[in-house]
């Protein structure tokens, strides 16, 4: 039998990781708070840049003599994960700004940085937990309502013991950790899609490289965590979003103020305009 409390964490990490941003979209932008192009921008531009350029570079690289013992060593995983990510999502929130959002001189907006951000975080989410946890979740009362003979007789006994040992034998706090993670990952989202945003706005590309050189960090420090243990790597997503979003937030406040007449355009990022 399946835990109640797995049961519980399985759909705590379902709710939060999917229908909370979806919902949380859907009402922001009925409220006028944030465009629906944005969110469509921010998701789309992150499938395509995973699905055409970042998994076949992926691929290639991993075909090269020699790359792959480095790819699968700690290191090199961190520095080829950290690089392929800081490249093209990076790339792809540059484009998304320009191309997309910023066409015909239009400025960006704070509602263009987070509705872009979290078209992005529902994007990842997507590829990287897809049907998996609905299909766990499933699995879960299937098991508890019909005994494993039932799942075995269609998908054989092997494989029946395999996701039966899984579902059982995993702490409950493990598939709560999930949903967790992914919150934090929208506020990493959001918070690098400012920085990129900003930097596009204000033509002050320390900021696109800021982003991109955390992005680095945050990937290569996760692969190097990973092996310690969940709470290792969990701690360290945490310190990154904290740090990311207290860097973030003071631009996205330059933005709103920009749309709410507040202090000009060339007010340095934390300075009083003048006259205040």
């Amino acid at each position: 039998m399946v835990s109640f409390g797995s049961i519980l964490a399985m759909i705590f990490t379902i709710t939060v990781a999917f229908f909370v941003p979806v919902i949380a979209i859907a009402v922001l932008c009925a409220a006028g708070r944030l465009h629906w192009k944005s969110v469509l921008a921010g998701f789309f531009l992150y499938a395509v840049a995973q699905t055409c350029l970042r998994l076949p570079a992926l691929w290639v690289f991993y075909r090269i003599p020699g790359a792959a013992s480095f790819a699968y060593s700690p290191i090199g995983n961190g520095i080829v994960m950290g690089v392929t990510a800081a490249l093209f999502e990076e790339g792809a929130r540059l484009l998304g700004g320009r191309v997309a959002l910023g066409r015909k001189g239009r400025p960006l907006t704070g509602r263009d940085a987070l509705g872009y951000g979290l078209g992005h975080s529902v994007a990842e989410t997507f590829f990287l937990m897809g049907v998996s946890n609905f299909s766990m979740l499933m699995l879960a009362f299937s098991i508890n309502n019909t005994g494993l003979a039932g799942y075995s007789e269609m998908f054989g006994q092997e494989q029946a013991m395999q996701v039966y040992q899984t579902l059982t034998g995993t702490p409950a706090w493990q598939f709560a950790a999930g949903g967790v993670e992914r919150l934090l990952y929208t506020v990493i989202q959001v918070a690098f899609t400012a920085l990129v945003f900003y930097a596009l706005r204000r033509r002050q590309w320390r900021y696109l490289w800021l982003a991109a050189g955390a992005h680095f960090t945050l990937n290569f420090g996760i692969a190097l965590l990973q092996p310690h243990g969940v709470w290792m790597g969990e701690a360290y997503v945490l310190v990154c979003a904290v740090f990311l979003a207290a860097l973030a937030l003071p631009l996205l406040r330059r933005f709103w103020g920009a749309e709410a007449g507040g202090p000009p355009e060339g007010t340095p990022v934390g300075q009083p305009a003048a006259g205040e």
